[in-house]
C-alpha cells in the first residue's frame, strides 16, 4: 500500500510555525499537501502576511488568494475546490476550521461530493447564540465530518452537542520546539503574553503587581487595543512596566527568558472565553511556571501539564497572593517550570500531536 494523501486547508499555516504537524507527518510518510491564503490579514499588524513555509515543506504549500482576509469565520478562497481535488486526489481532507466557517462548507460539500472523508476543526468553547443559517451550516458539517479534532476538552464537548457524528478527539495546538536558554532575573519580572484587549484581564494583572512589594517589573509582549493605555500606566514606585510590541512569534522563546512567571489573566465576556492560552504552554517549554485565570480552558491547560496555579478571574487580590507566593518560594517556581515542561513535551509537542492526529487520520481513511 502506497503512502496516504492528506490535503490540509488552513488560514492559521500561513504561518510556518503553524505548519509542524503537517511537516511532521510528512516526515512519517504521509504525502501532505497544504492550501493556504496567498496573503492574510491580523488584526494588530499593520501589513499584510505573506504565506511561507517551512523549508523542508516549500513544495507542499499551495497559496492562493482570498476574500475577505483576515475573517476567519467568513473568508474563502477564490478558487474551484473540485478541480484542486480532481487534481490532488487526497484520501483525507482536514479543514482546520470552525464547523460554520465558510471556507468549512465551500470545500467540506466539495470533499463530500468527490467522495473522500473530511475533517474539521474545533476551538470554539461557547455555546453562543449564532443566527439560523449558521446554525444549519454547522450542523451539517458536523454530521458530514468523518473527524473533529478539538483543541480542548470543553471544544470536543460542544461539537458532539451540536451535532458531531464522526471520531471526535482531543488533538490540542503544539508547541514548537523552541532552544532556550533561562537565567534568574536581577528583579523579579512578572510577563504577559498575547493580544493587548479587555477581555485578556490586563486590568487584573496591572492591579495585582501594584499590589507587590518593590522592586518588581512587569514585562508586557503584545499589541492590541489597550497599548495607548499601557503606555500611559504608572505601577508606583520602584515598579517598572516594559512593553514590547515588535516581537514576532519565532522570537518569543527569548522573550519567555526574560519572565521568572507568565501570566494569563483572562476573563469570560458573553460572547467568549479562553479556548486554550497557547503561551502557556510556550512559557512553560522554555521553563517558565505559569499563573492562570479560571477563565474556559486555562484551568485544564495548567492542571494538565502541572506547570502553575489558578486564580478567581478578575480577583487582582487572589492574583498578587499567588504571584507573592512564587515569588518568595524560587524552589517551587523550578519545580513548577521542570514539571511544566515535562508534560508539554508529552502531550503538547509537535511529536505528541502528530501522534494523535496522524491516528485519528488512519482511522478515518479506514472506515470510509
Amino acid at each position: 500500500m502506497g503512502m496516504s494523501r492528506l490535503l490540509v486547508v488552513s488560514h492559521p499555516a500561513v504561518l510556518p510555525v503553524n505548519q509542524l504537524v503537517y511537516a511532521e507527518l510528512m516526515r512519517r510518510g504521509w504525502d501532505v499537501e497544504l492550501i493556504v491564503p496567498a496573503l492574510w490579514r491580523h488584526e494588530y499588524e499593520p501589513y499584510e502576511v505573506r504565506a511561507s513555509a517551512v523549508p523542508e515543506f516549500e513544495s507542499h504549500v499551495t497559496p492562493i488568494a482570498v476574500a475577505a482576509a483576515g475573517r476567519p469565520q467568513r473568508h474563502f478562497y477564490r478558487a474551484n475546490p473540485m478541480k484542486l481535488l480532481r487534481r490532488l486526489r487526497p484520501d483525507v481532507v482536514f479543514l482546520e476550521q470552525e464547523p460554520f466557517a465558510l471556507v468549512t462548507a465551500q470545500w467540506g460539500l466539495c470533499a463530500a461530493r468527490w467522495g473522500v472523508p473530511f475533517g474539521v476543526q474545533q476551538a470554539e468553547n461557547v455555546d453562543r447564540g449564532l443566527p439560523w443559517p449558521v446554525r444549519v451550516l454547522r450542523t451539517r458539517m458536523l454530521r458530514s465530518a468523518s473527524f473533529v479534532a478539538a483543541r480542548s476538552p470543553r471544544a470536543a464537548e460542544l461539537a458532539l452537542a451540536w451535532g458531531a457524528h464522526g471520531d471526535v478527539r482531543l488533538v490540542p495546538h503544539h508547541v514548537p520546539a523552541w532552544s532556550w536558554d533561562r537565567r534568574p532575573q536581577a528583579r523579579f519580572t512578572v510577563g504577559y503574553a498575547g493580544r493587548l484587549t479587555s477581555e485578556k484581564g490586563l486590568d487584573t494583572l496591572v492591579a495585582a503587581v501594584r499590589r507587590l512589594a518593590p522592586p518588581v517589573d512587569l514585562l508586557v509582549v503584545g499589541d492590541g487595543a489597550l497599548r495607548g493605555w499601557l503606555e500611559r500606566v504608572d505601577l508606583g514606585e520602584d515598579r517598572r512596566l516594559e512593553l514590547r510590541t515588535d516581537v514576532v512569534h519565532e522570537d518569543m522563546a527569548s522573550a519567555y527568558a526574560a519572565m521568572d512567571i507568565l501570566v494569563l489573566p483572562s476573563r469570560t465576556t458573553p460572547h467568549w472565553t479562553e479556548q486554550f492560552g497557547r503561551v502557556l504552554v510556550e512559557a512553560l517549554w522554555c521553563g517558565v511556571p505559569v499563573v492562570g485565570s479560571d477563565s474556559g480552558e486555562i484551568p485544564w491547560v495548567v492542571n494538565v501539564t502541572r506547570g502553575g496555579a489558578v486564580f478567581p478571574e478578575g480577583d487582582e487580590a487572589a492574583l498578587a497572593c499567588v504571584l507573592d507566593g512564587l515569588r518568595a518560594d524560587r524552589a517551587r517556581r523550578d519545580n513548577l517550570a521542570t514539571e511544566g515542561r515535562t508534560h508539554v513535551a508529552a502531550l503538547f509537542s509537535v511529536e505528541a500531536v502528530a501522534d494523535v492526529f496522524g491516528e485519528m487520520l488512519g482511522r478515518a481513511i479506514a472506515a470510509y
